[in-house]
């Protein structure tokens, strides 16, 4: 009986894994098919979406100058998880740079998710924000700023401002839109 019952519940748990791998399997696929229309309706944002996250300052090490390979889920939106991927501190543009990514697990049927590969009919991006603050709210100058082709984002934030991020920092990014989809 034991037997039986050990294969049965291999047997569910095989197919339950194959389901979910089914379901959530090939998410950059899912979403060139949303963008592209085929097979889904969908509802782009007019606008940026801001997503607002803190950065803990136990993520990184001011101390080094070795990349720091962090990988910490900052925020989640829908099916996107907005990740914190790297920081190093760069003495030779002396600022601290910190690079996040867009992990995004779509469902098959539906779903919500952030992207920054659009273009108006002009073919042109809108300009993106990034606003740095203190734990007190007070703003952080923005050094260099850098993003995709691929769904990710980097800033700096220079030596002479660091004192203002060793409580940790909140960042308001407005970079990427929402996309609201469902399969036809």
């Amino acid at each position: 009986m034991k037997k039986v019952l050990t294969i049965v519940l291999g047997a569910l748990i095989v197919i339950g894994g194959w389901l979910l791998y089914q379901f959530y399997s090939d998410s950059e696929a899912i979403k060139k098919s949303v963008m592209a229309s085929d097979g889904y309706r969908s509802t782009i944002g007019e606008e940026y979406r801001a997503v607002k996250f803190f950065v803990k300052p136990d993520w990184y090490d001011l101390d080094t100058q070795k990349l720091q390979n962090v990988n910490k889920v900052v925020a989640q939106v829908g099916n996107s998880k907005i990740v914190l991927k790297e920081v190093s501190v760069r003495d030779e543009v002396k600022d601290v740079y910190f690079t996040f990514v867009v992990e995004n697990k779509l469902s098959r049927n539906s779903g919500y998710f952030l992207t920054q590969n659009l273009t108006n009919s002009t073919d042109e991006l809108a300009m993106p924000t990034i606003e740095l603050l203190t734990v007190d709210d007070q703003e952080i100058a923005l050094g260099q700023f850098g993003q995709g082709p691929d769904e990710y984002f980097s800033f700096g934030i220079n030596l002479e401002d660091v004192d203002e991020i060793k409580n940790g920092f909140s960042v308001v990014a407005s970079i990427y839109y929402g996309v609201q989809y469902d399969k036809n």
